[in-house]
């Protein structure tokens, strides 16, 4: 299949109505959870097909890229991507604190907030090389056993449960 404008723009425009809708639906908190992953695939899929137009377009679109509503556009976007990173960087998002306070917390405190037997999470954790012997905390757990905190949450939140 050849790539060309009858492909591309249509798969451009479905893929940006869905990465727009699942960033409304994230923005307003609604249907949380669920519109994440649909918003992350398709925008890196929105990415891929985005090139693919501007290659197909080239010689159409690089008259734009020298204009002043061009640059003035990309200044506009820098700055204000910028100016959202700086914002949301100086105040952590809300799930974030809740995972740095429970790795952190007394293990019993921790197992118990999220509902996991410590036995049980002993056997799991230990099918993947890694010991819960001696660890006060679940941060303790990842740094013993040079470990990454992904692969240690993941594993007690969706195997010892």
């Amino acid at each position: 299949m050849k790539m060309n404008r009858n492909w591309v723009t249509p798969f451009l425009a479905l893929i940006f109505v869905a990465v727009g809708s699942s960033g409304v639906l994230m923005f307003f908190h609604l249907a949380d959870g669920f519109t994440e992953v649909l918003h992350e695939v398709l925008g890196l899929t929105f990415v891929l097909f985005a090139f693919l137009h501007v290659a197909i377009n080239w010689r159409s679109m690089r008259n734009y890229f020298g204009k002043t509503n061009f640059a003035i556009a990309a200044v506009a976007v820098a700055v204000s991507s910028a100016g959202l990173i700086v914002i949301e960087r100086a105040q952590l998002p809300v799930d974030l604190i809740v995972l740095e306070r429970v790795a952190r917390a007394p293990i019993s405190d921790a197992f118990r907030v999220l509902e996991i037997d410590r036995g049980r999470a002993a056997a799991v954790l230990s099918e993947k090389g890694i010991e819960l012997d001696g660890a006060e905390t679940i941060e303790d757990i990842w740094v013993k056993n040079n470990s990454s905190p992904e692969e240690v949450v993941e594993t007690l939140v969706y195997e010892a449960r």
